[in-house]
């Protein structure tokens, strides 16, 4: 009998053995940080631009058969161009997220393949074992039964042998198929990353060609004198005005902020005597609460100022005094042109506060900051905006990105300094 339990015992053992090898094969890998809702819902948000595209497209075609102004033209090439990069972006977050999906998907390939080859050497022991021992071995067991009730455990012994032996084979099969559909995966993930690369170079070389659409419908304008002219006096009227309504914005901010510094003040004087009051007074039962007062915050800026921009030191084109080729007529160039490419980041130079996003005629995309003391940025040219007026920025933060919009004949920066309604060079400023 003690024969007997020691065999039962070997069989349980072999059992518990084969259940943790089926829990290594059936257990799911690790939860993906990426799935696939998130590649839809990137190809949904990519379907979206490319029927704003559409519709922007049109509009291009409408303003070309109605032969609608040069400028009209631009902006609307202007605004498909910025769709592009959006697009751009779009795509190039799918990329990222099929690198995140094959990453993960090799780790599992590599998992797959080392339970694999667990398997098959759990197989390969069980059949040396098998061939050491003889198929006779399973006779000799039951004959040397000693009584019915013996036969029948050695019976289910056998049986249950046998039954580990078939999960041993189902459990390489199972690993093998893990090791070939994780392949498989990983394949079709690579095919389609490599597809998204090669749309999103098409993407680039369309944003290029559209870019450069706009610029040559600006420098048609060299071919006309008259009509040069009269775009630039429309372009110049309207920096003249848009630097009418910085002025103001900036006067009303720093009278607000000073309204606001001397009612802050006047609250803590009258507070101040009201604790002097209540310190003297020797009948009052209890102190009187005081009262409470609301301030608002204007943003300032630190006093100095960084370039707002950190892919490029370059200037194209410098703040002064300079003499148009064609129309000969000398004019002020108000800011910098700092060269950058097609949708990199613009940065506050300072601290401060947002009083202008928007269009704003020759200046396309334009953000107007206020930094306190009569000073303010201006930021032109930008294929889009990332700020909101009144919103308050720190030094560094983003407020657009580069491009090519208004009267703009290449992507670039346009900076402007302002003390007090008056032009500054920027480079006295920051370098």
């Amino acid at each position: 009998m003690k024969r007997s339990t020691a065999v039962r015992v070997i069989c349980i053992l072999l059992a518990v053995i084969f259940v943790l090898s089926l829990l290594v094969v059936m257990l799911p890998s690790r939860a993906s940080a990426v799935t696939q809702s998130e590649i839809d819902a990137l190809q949904a948000k990519q379907n979206e631009i490319k029927a704003k595209q559409a519709e922007q497209q049109g509009q291009i075609d409408s303003l070309r058969s109605e032969q609608a102004g040069v400028m009209d033209q631009k902006e609307a090439l202007d605004a498909e161009a910025d769709l592009t990069q959006q697009e751009i972006n779009v795509v190039q977050e799918q990329i990222d997220v099929y690198t995140d999906l094959i990453a993960q998907k090799t780790v599992e390939l590599e998992q797959a393949k080392a339970d694999e080859a667990e398997q098959s050497e759990l197989l390969r022991t069980r059949m040396r074992e098998m061939e050491e021992g003889g198929k006779l071995s399973f006779l000799v067991v039951l004959m040397e039964s000693r009584s019915i009730s013996d036969l029948l455990t050695r019976i289910d012994m056998i049986n249950e042998v046998m039954s580990y032996d078939k999960s041993l084979e189902k459990s390489l099969t199972a690993a093998r198929q893990h090791v070939e559909e994780a392949e498989v995966a990983l394949e079709q993930f690579k095919a389609e990353q490599e597809a998204k690369k090669a749309e999103l170079d098409a993407k680039k070389a369309d944003l290029m060609a559209q870019v450069a659409e706009a610029e040559a419908l600006i420098k048609s304008l060299e071919s006309d004198i008259d009509a040069y002219v009269a775009a630039y006096n429309e372009t110049e009227a309207a920096k003249q005005d848009l630097q009418k309504q910085i002025d103001q914005k900036v006067a009303q901010l720093e009278a607000e902020r000073k309204a606001a510094e001397e009612a802050a003040r006047k609250a803590a004087a009258e507070a101040a005597a009201r604790a002097a009051a209540q310190q003297q007074s020797s009948t009052s039962a209890a102190a009187a609460p005081a009262a409470t007062t609301t301030t608002t915050t204007y943003t300032t800026g630190t006093g100095s100022m960084i370039w707002p921009s950190n892919s490029s030191h370059t200037i194209t084109s410098p703040f002064g005094y300079r003499i148009h080729p064609i129309t000969g007529v000398s004019k002020l160039h108000t800011g910098v042109d700092i060269g950058a490419s097609y949708g990199t980041n613009v940065l506050a130079a300072d601290s401060g506060t947002v009083i202008l996003a928007g269009w704003n005629g020759g200046y396309g995309n334009c953000v107007v900051i206020s930094h306190g003391n009569g000073i303010s940025t201006l930021y032109g040219h930008m294929s889009s905006i990332a700020v909101s007026v009144g919103q308050s920025v720190s030094q560094g933060q983003t407020v657009g990105y580069v491009g090519s919009t208004g009267a703009s004949t290449g992507p670039h920066l346009h900076w402007e300094v302002a003390v007090n309604g008056v032009r500054q060079n920027p480079l006295n400023y920051a370098s």
